[in-house]
């Protein structure tokens, strides 16, 4: 959790993220070195921080440079307080905000577009290799050749370390908000581990989304971004069961989503609409959120107006998981059997052969189909394919209902 914020605060004081990367990566290990006899300091970040501090002086010293970096980094880290940034304090000190800095920074223009997205997952996600090349739907050794390619370009490009203004903000923040919808995407259903949801990097996301809406008060896409966030995180207590259970949406008791959450996105999502632009990517989902927000119950979900939005979105950014999550609508507006049929026409698609949602989609249809053997096979292929614990667990339950049924059928 503090590893983002320790490699965003370095990068500002040493001006090399490949370095601020080594120096917090060794305060991390002298932490699990110490902490285990020491125990845990009241405060980790600042602990992490001056441990990090005093390697870097080592390094500046062994470089004969210590003299003028000394200078540098004592005074950066004297006039600097030590404590975890607060959550309210850094919205309103937006461009001061090195976490924000180092948003901008990863996703410079002289990166390409994948770089840019792999390298800010890394540095302020938290996320490993494995996991991003499953966001990307890539092969794990692409996405380890893109960040390292991508960091020693910002250091032999010499990249200013800051929040860029008027049109080159413009001209980034597409790519900027592609990396913090991955980053709340992470949080919000992890790719791997034992947890269903990791809440930290829904806050985050949530954090710099609000930040980036502010620097871009006339940017649709940015509130449109937002918006859906903000929704999507309504929903975070009732998508985990008391013993942290994944909670499908048509399961979750809606009393326990979170109505200031939702007030906030239907706020921002109608910002986003004031704005006269063609809605974009993150407008539309943000609006198909909405209409699972407005809804007290599934049935009352206007699941056509859903299937109309997925359609439009396919037309704005066509995708091969924007088409499965059409056919979702479909089914659920016009029946199992004509979603299915959707979903049948992507089985061969590429991109989804390792994509775990692809055979769960079709396992829930031949489920609500009474093909229960078949809808078995799909959910144990699609628990083969996560590595969420939890999810495979969920997974595996619903395999083994559909086996009792079949059982019970013959």
């Amino acid at each position: 959790m503090e590893s983002p914020r320790l490699i965003a605060s370095l990068t500002r004081i040493v001006r090399d993220i490949d370095f601020a990367e080594d120096l917090a990566q060794d305060a991390l290990v002298a932490a699990l070195e110490q902490w285990p006899e020491s125990g845990i300091p009241q405060n980790p970040g600042a602990w992490l921080m001056a441990a990090a501090k005093n390697r870097a002086i080592d390094h500046f010293r062994r470089n004969a440079r210590v003299k003028q970096k000394h200078e540098v980094l004592g005074r950066e880290f004297e006039e600097r307080e030590m404590a975890v940034p607060d959550f309210d304090s850094a919205l309103d000190d937006n461009i001061g905000d090195d976490l924000l800095r180092l948003v901008f920074t990863a996703c410079h223009p002289v990166l390409p577009a994948e770089g840019r997205i792999a390298l800010t997952l890394r540095l302020l996600g938290g996320l490993t290799t494995t996991e991003i090349a499953r966001a990307f739907l890539a092969p794990e050794a692409t996405i380890a050749q893109r960040i390292v390619r991508s960091k020693r370009t910002l250091t032999e490009k010499q990249v200013p370390y800051e929040v860029p203004r008027g049109a080159e903000l413009a001209g980034r923040l597409s790519s900027v908000l592609e990396v913090i919808y991955l980053i709340f995407n992470e949080g919000y259903s992890a790719t791997a581990g034992d947890d269903w949801m990791r809440p930290a990097l829904c806050e985050e996301a949530l954090r710099l989304g609000r930040i980036v809406a502010e620097l871009a008060p006339r940017e649709a896409e940015v509130h449109g971004l937002v918006a859906l966030m903000e929704i999507q995180a309504s929903r975070s207590k009732a998508r985990v069961g008391p013993r942290g259970e994944p909670v499908l949406l048509l399961d979750q008791s809606r009393a326990q989503w979170d109505q200031l959450l939702i007030h906030r996105g239907l706020a921002a999502l109608q910002r986003a609409q004031g704005i006269r632009t063609a809605p974009g990517p993150y407008v539309l989902q943000a609006e198909i959120a909405a209409c699972h927000a407005r809804a007290g119950t599934p049935e009352e979900t206007d699941w056509r107006r859903i299937v109309d939005l997925y359609g439009t979105l396919a037309k704005v950014t066509p995708s091969p998981v924007v088409e499965l999550n059409r056919a979702v609508a479909v089914a659920m507006a016009f029946g199992p059997a004509a979603g299915l049929e959707l979903v049948d026409a992507l089985v061969t698609e590429r991109s989804l052969q390792h994509y775990h949602l692809l055979p769960s989609v079709r396992g829930d249809l031949l489920q609500k189909l009474n093909r229960n053997t078949e809808a078995q096979a799909e959910f144990e292929r699609a628990a083969s394919m996560t590595r969420n614990s939890r999810e495979v667990e969920l997974l595996l339950a619903r395999a083994r209902a559909c086996a009792a049924k079949a059982l019970a059928s013959n």
